[in-house]
């Protein structure tokens, strides 16, 4: 393709997830390599408040399913600003964006989270056959899963793109400073999770996995980065197992590689998942992970090779996985390494940025010959 590309995402999400983390950083980085690229974003929502500065954000709301004042507005931009391809997520994004786009004769592509974004309903079938040309995912499993439980999608429709980071290192300055934002020092061993505050990332049975562990751990902390509706809960769990002066509640970051640089083993106890982004984010990092085997987890982690892989919503597993890892500064040590190794051989962001940059240039040229045929 001649020239870099002009292309528009829209995320109507307040919440700062999975999927507006990945916009943020394709977005960034596509920008980098020397193409436009716009955001339409919730004006009250996270990604507003947080994206990169250097991104080109344009706070609207979409409001109503089809709302005619938001398809005709992006229509209208799109035409404005000679967009080529149209980028969305949930069903919302697809009504309003999706129809702009093929008002405007150009394709759309949903970036698909997680596969129960797909049933047998009439509405969503039609949704997606009309307005999505192509749909990525970022791990094998939830496409085979979207398949099962929607056998009318196209497979050759979908493309795995996994989540990547390149490597971040970090000063022990930095990561001490980081610490000591937490009252914490280089000879606490900090337990820490970053993600979302909700009941499915089950938070609260790491809690009790770290209750359990602290009273022969004295020396252990548990932070715990993110926001969401379930804190409040999990700050009352932390006072009933007697443990509030040992588990640190950290908020949202902006920073979530050097929060991860400051942990000495980092956790993911989710019980649903698509592609975890946040132990994507541990491994670029270089820290040994723990982790639940939700969603495509396994197609990352290899157990006991680059993490410690525990079933699903069980806290005498979690326990005994961080139980080895906090008693074991060589297997840490030897984790950490090899999933550092993992980044730059299979996951790296320069590595999604190519796969993405292809898969673009591809629709957009595919699109144009069949609008001729």
């Amino acid at each position: 393709m001649a020239g870099p590309m002009r292309i528009l995402y829209i995320s109507s999400k307040k919440n700062w997830g999975g999927v507006t983390n990945w916009m943020n950083r394709t977005a960034l980085g596509l920008g980098k390599r020397g193409h436009r690229v716009y955001v339409i974003a919730h004006p009250l929502g996270r990604f507003v408040r947080s994206a990169s500065p250097e991104l080109k954000v344009i706070p609207k709301k979409l409001g109503m399913d089809y709302n005619p004042l938001m398809v005709a507005f992006i229509h209208g931009f799109i035409i404005r600003n000679r967009i080529q391809l149209v980028l969305t997520n949930i069903e919302k994004e697809i009504m309003i964006g999706g129809a702009a786009g093929r008002l405007a004769k150009i394709p759309n592509i949903r970036r698909v989270g997680r596969e129960d974004d797909f049933n047998m309903r009439l509405r969503v079938k039609w949704h997606h056959r009309l307005f999505v040309n192509r749909c990525i995912v970022p791990c094998d499993l939830i496409r085979e899963n979207a398949l099962k439980r929607a056998p009318w999608l196209d497979p050759s429709a979908f493309t795995t793109i996994y989540n990547g980071r390149n490597p971040a290192f970090f000063s022990q300055d930095d990561i001490l400073k980081q610490r000591g934002k937490w009252d914490l020092g280089a000879e606490d061993i900090v337990l820490g999770v970053t993600t979302q505050l909700t009941k499915v990332k089950e938070v609260d049975v790491l809690i009790r996995a770290f209750a359990h562990l602290s009273r022969t751990h004295p020396n252990c902390y548990l932070v715990v980065t993110g926001e969401g509706p379930e804190r409040r809960g999990l700050e009352r769990l932390t006072r009933d197992l007697e443990v509030s002066h040992r588990v640190i509640f950290n908020g949202f970051t902006s920073d979530p590689l050097l929060t991860a640089a400051a942990y000495d083993i980092a956790v993911s106890s989710s019980r649903f998942e698509g592609f975890p982004n946040t132990v994507v984010e541990y491994f670029a990092v270089a820290r040994p992970v723990v982790t639940t085997d939700a969603g495509g987890v396994l197609e990352l982690v290899e157990h006991m090779h680059n993490g410690f892989v525990v079933p699903c919503s069980d806290e005498q597993k979690l326990y005994q996985g961080l139980e080895t890892l906090v008693r074991d500064s060589h297997l840490r040590e030897r984790l950490g390494r090899n999933a550092l190794k993992s980044i730059q051989e299979r996951f790296s962001e320069d590595t999604m940025l190519d796969n993405l940059e292809t898969l673009f240039e591809e629709t957009i040229a595919n699109h144009a010959i069949s609008k001729q045929i």
